[in-house]
This record gives C-alpha cells, structure tokens and sequence, in this order.
C-alpha cells in the first residue's frame, strides 16, 4: 500500500466505531446531537472516516470514561482534549468506567428517589437524562406508563449508552408490537397490574436479578454488546493462503465466513429502517452477526495457535 493510499484511507460509520471501540449507535448519537466529528460522504450518502477521526473518537470516549460530559468536550480541538485525558489520568490514576466516579451498579429511570442504602443505583427521571449523563451500570430499570415500540427503542439506546448488558421494563400498558420488541432485545418485562408502584420491591428484585445471572445466561439473554473485529481482511486473506497441516481448507473456510459476516454486519448497520421496530430488527440481525464474527474469529484464533502462525495485524495496514 503506498503512503497516499494509506493517508486517504477511509471507513465507514460502522468500521469506525469498531476501530474507536464503541457502539456505533453511539456515534450516531454524538455525532447528531453533538457534532463530534464532521465527516465528508460518499457519492451514495455514507459517512467516511479517517484515522484522524477515529483517533478523536478514541479520546472522546476515553474522557466520557473518565467522568467528562460529552457536551461539554465535544467541539474541543485534538491537542486540547489530549491535554484534558493527561492532566484527568494524573489526577485520577486508574480511572475507569467500570471503578471511576461515574460508575453505578443499577441506572433507575422513572422510579423517583430511593435510599442511597437500597442498592448501587443512580436515579433519573427520563431517559434523556440518561443518554445526558456519564453513568455507566450493570443493569437499567425502567418505569413507563405505556410501552410502544419507539419507548423500547430508547431503552435500548440507553442501554448502550451506559453499557448495561441487563434492561427491566416496568409498565402499565403496551401494544403487542412493543413487548414482543422488547423480548427480542433481551429486557426483562414487569407488568403492573395493580397500577401501583413499589419502587424499593422492584429494585430489589431487578438487584437480585443481576446477581444470578451468569456469564451464560447474560451472553444469550442480554443486550449484546457489539466486538470490534479481531483480524483485519488483510490478515485474513493472508491465513486463508497459508498451507496447513491438516488435509483440508478449513481456515480459508473460517477467513471468508469472517468477512462475509462482518460485510453482513455493516449491510445492517446501514440499512434503511423504515419505523423503530424496523431499527430494532436490523440492530437485532447486527448484533447476530456480530456473535457469529467473534465465535469464528476465536476458532480461527485456534487453528492459527495450533498451526504456529503468526496472527498480528502488520503495520504498515493500520497507517
């Protein structure tokens, strides 16, 4: 690859998001909101990144992990954001999203202030205060008077927003479009039949909720939160040539299933959504793709490591 080619070198929304190791809803949320970055679009509409970009992302996002509000950095130039993550880590050595200050085990949303002695939680009163905030948890809990497909398809930006891998819905009512979205998502549903709300017993039993379940059940119930690819196509093409010595062609196999369902991946990222529920099927189809790319990277990882390959990225394709 020459060093132009390598200068002008771009990615599209999804692939950056990858690269900065964030949600790409996400990135659509700062960018909309915030205008974080200003990418130019191709001939078909598609944002272009470059690895200037994703380098910003990539602080942006080390700084939100550190406690800033995104509004408040957003527009800051590169130097200056570099500068902040420099003084905040000698300030606060260690800082992370999951141990920092921001940090809670339970996001309450609609449940009105509870005991700080209940449990770990931070409590807020919509969910825009929540895609507003630098809270990072566990689990998210939310009450609502009706459910409808675009309230699930806020809980679920929420939810990425914050990281929670656990959603509770708490509702009076809802249309059946809304509860079957809100299963495919992998929240948990409470109906209140009684109209009532007993904040401090549902709290309780969402808390206990999240301490059963197990890293099983949490893959294969939760939101899933998205993996940035493991190897490169680059790599990829590059294991699929290597001769084995097993008598068979099973990692050129597992290099093309990798690409293909990453290419699928990114088809659904892009895709047209039509109404929420539309959104929430092709982020559902995404994330699906996503787990098979991470189980097919991690078997490809294997045959590499038993065959004795050499799996890193070479340089000169990340410059």
């Amino acid at each position: 690859m020459s060093k132009e080619d390598a200068t002008s070198r771009r990615y599209r929304s999804g692939e950056a998001a990858k690269l900065a190791r964030m949600p790409a809803a996400t990135l659509r949320i700062w960018e909309q909101r915030y205008g974080v970055i200003s990418p130019p679009t191709s001939a078909a509409g598609q944002r272009l990144y470059s690895d200037e970009d994703v380098d910003r992302l990539r602080l942006l996002k080390a700084l939100v992990g550190r406690g800033h509000a995104i509004g408040s950095i957003a527009r800051l130039e590169g130097a200056a954001l570099q500068t902040l993550l420099t003084s905040k880590a000698k300030d606060q050595p260690g800082t992370t999203p999951e141990s920092g200050a921001g940090a809670v085990t339970i996001v309450a949303v609609g449940l009105g202030e509870l005991e700080a002695n209940e449990c770990d939680v931070a409590c807020f009163e919509s969910l825009d205060a929540v895609l507003n905030s630098n809270a990072f948890a566990t689990g998210l809990i939310a009450c609502v008077a009706s459910l409808y497909p675009e309230t699930v398809g806020q809980l679920a930006e929420a939810a990425t927003r914050i990281g929670a891998s656990e959603v509770m819905v708490v509702f009076a009512f809802g249309t059946q479009e809304a509860t079957q979205l809100a299963a495919l998502q992998g929240m948990t549903l409470k109906k209140r039949p009684d109209g009532l709300l007993r904040a401090g017993e549902v709290l309780a039993e969402f808390a206990t909720l999240l301490r059963q379940r197990n890293l099983a059940e949490a893959y294969a119930r939760s939101l899933w939160l998205r993996s940035p690819r493991r190897f490169g196509d680059a790599t990829l093409a590059r294991l699929a040539q290597l001769s084995t010595t097993i008598a068979c062609e099973c990692p050129k196999h597992l290099a093309e299933l990798v690409m293909q369902l990453s290419a699928f991946e990114d088809y659904s990222n892009q895709c047209l959504s039509r109404s929420p529920a539309d959104a929430l099927l092709h982020r559902h189809l995404g994330d699906a793709a996503n787990r098979a790319v991470r189980m097919f990277e991690d078997a490809l990882a294997e045959v590499a490591r038993q065959e004795g390959w050499d799996v890193m990225e070479p340089p000169s394709l990340a410059s």
